[in-house]
């Protein structure tokens, strides 16, 4: 695969990477003998592993245990490494199908996860889209305007705010009697309007207590959370804490302490905890927009996690937004186990009492970002992380392949996992593209 190919359009970032961000780099360090850690299926791949000590010298005792699998249920073969007779020693593999094959290796204290492609760009998931899904989400956005006014409240943020910038306290109405919260920042110099819009949606966890601190930019930021943002992040915590168990009680969830993600799904489709927080986001949007100082050739979305899979959510949902970065993203795949490797984050199907899962697998199609996707056609980058055990690499992929924008590219973090911030930190600008540049750019 080239990164000049048309349909596939890939940016890939030649170095070989070392495995820093699931333990030190001065412990386990693995590359792979392709430098792109890409594979064509059925080819054998080999990885040299090398187990240090804290001064980077190989170890001349002890062990290294390994596995190799496919992000999932196939078993590809494991082994241990004695130190003594062989430091660093090397582990091959392949895969018979196109997916990501994952090696882990146990030594010392310390543990890596190191990952790479087999015919990428054929990833697909295996669960048709709904026929009706354009159809249920338009009649949706339809119903939300319809039966519940938007009743916008905006109040400025003394605190928050600054000379550069103004920052509002924003929530809307949405269904159920529920509110969507959230932060908007608006630059105080009227001279350079209009501006570019940039609205992002934070990854999974307690949410934001404040807004955007660029002063060259309109900027939305909304958590799925239905409080108002708490004042400080121990009490955001703690209205999460005790929403989420809230949702999980009432929707029978088997652990008590789960995320909102999983409420609801196995209930209906509307029942589902993100519906009404989606088309919630999706009007905050479409309000932002319609201010007299935004510039519409310039509406853009970031998101990682739980915000990459909003990004796919809002930028199907929404006409508005012109370019999208989305990162390693959550609520994709949600169908992977029929393929016997992991589903994507919060793996929504399984994490269902047993009695329920066949209920959640009929209406998770309505929530794959994968289906999003598919339907998003104005330039989008990606980044997946190669060793992401949250959002496993090749949901992220059937996502980015099933894409239809003529403009689309995918960064290939080799050796990140699931926090790639550091691995970009590293990479950006001289190996990868630097999506900040690339947003703001008309």
């Amino acid at each position: 695969m080239k990164t000049s190919d048309s349909v596939f359009k890939i940016l890939l970032c030649s170095c070989v990477a070392v495995g820093v961000l699931l333990a030190r780099a001065d412990r386990i360090v693995v590359t792979q003998d392709h430098a792109d850690a890409l594979y064509a299926v059925g080819e054998k791949a080999a990885f040299t592993v090398t187990v240090t000590d804290d001064a980077g010298a190989p170890l001349k005792a002890g062990t290294a245990k390994w596995t190799l699998d496919n992000f999932g249920a196939r078993k590809l073969g494991s082994g241990t490494a004695d130190l003594s007779t062989g430091n660093p020693f090397t582990v091959t593999g392949a895969m018979k199908e196109e997916g990501f094959l994952r090696l882990t290796v146990n030594a010392t204290t310390n543990r890596v996860v190191w990952g790479v492609g087999y015919d990428v760009g054929k990833i697909r998931q295996d669960e048709p889209c709904p026929a009706d899904f354009d159809a249920y989400w338009t009649a949706e956005k339809a119903r939300l305007e319809r039966e519940v006014p938007l009743d916008v409240k905006c109040v400025r943020d003394e605190k928050l705010s600054k000379k550069e910038y103004d920052c509002y306290r924003v929530n809307f109405a949405t269904f159920g009697g529920k509110r969507v919260y959230g932060f908007l920042s608006v630059p105080t110099d009227k001279s350079k309007a209009p501006y570019r819009v940039r609205v992002s949606v934070p990854g999974a966890g307690p949410g934001a207590i404040s807004g955007s601190t660029n002063p060259n930019e309109i900027s939305l930021v909304m958590n799925v959370h239905c409080f108002e943002p708490a004042a400080t992040a121990a009490e955001q915590k703690k209205l999460m804490e005790e929403q989420n168990a809230a949702l999980a009680k009432k929707f029978a969830l088997p652990n008590p302490k789960a995320y909102c993600s999983l409420a609801g799904i196995a209930e209906s489709r509307e029942d589902y905890w993100y519906h009404d927080v989606m088309l919630g986001i999706n009007r905050a949007v479409d309000w932002v927009c319609a201010r007299p100082d935004v510039d519409l050739s310039q509406v853009t979305y970031t998101g990682s996690s739980q915000g990459g899979g909003f990004g796919l959510f809002l930028n199907y949902l929404n006409g508005h937004f012109t370019k999208a970065f989305v990162a390693v993203c959550a609520l994709t795949g949600h169908y992977g186990y029929k393929q016997k490797r992991q589903s994507g984050w919060p793996n929504l199907i399984a994490a269902q009492a047993k009695d329920r899962r066949a209920a959640a697998a009929r209406n998770a199609a309505y929530f794959d970002g994968v289906n999003f996707a598919a339907r998003i056609r104005h330039p989008i980058r990606f980044i997946v992380g190669f060793a992401d055990v949250t959002c496993p690499p090749a949901n992220v992929y059937a996502a980015f392949n099933v894409c239809p924008s003529a403009d689309k590219a995918i960064v290939n973090a080799i050796g990140s996992g699931h926090f790639w911030y550091g691995w970009y930190g590293k990479h950006k600008g001289r190996d990868c593209i630097d999506f900040d540049v690339w947003l703001r750019t008309k």
